[in-house]
């Protein structure tokens, strides 16, 4: 008779797991058998781990496209503002359409 290390129960010889408290029997380690809750550690290892990655490239990206934005709005001016090729009036930066002759800004 067999009977669990963990809580005593009266084990079966060929229990991989104790019924009562789930710890690994000796025949459960002889044969190389996992935890549930290891397979579980192993999936989340390698969630977290894809997500570390995700997470980085994204980072990246994000630095790209603020530096790329930075070079734009210096090469543009400072605050900004457009000139209207009719009127030559100063318009707000992204104006599509002057504020005085209404004609569009290209």
């Amino acid at each position: 008779m067999v009977y669990c290390s963990s809580c005593g129960q009266k084990l079966e010889e060929d229990f991989y797991f104790c019924p009562k408290c789930g710890a690994k029997t000796v025949a459960g380690k002889a044969a190389g058998v996992t935890e549930p809750w290891e397979n579980m550690r192993e999936a989340f290892e390698t969630a977290g781990e894809e997500m570390r990655k995700a997470f980085q490239k994204a980072g990246e990206e994000v630095r790209k496209a603020f530096a790329e934005a930075r070079t734009q709005v210096r090469a543009r001016g400072a605050v900004g503002s457009v000139s209207c090729p009719h009127c030559s009036i100063q318009n707000p930066y992204g104006a599509k359409f002057c504020q005085k002759c209404g004609k569009p800004i290209s």
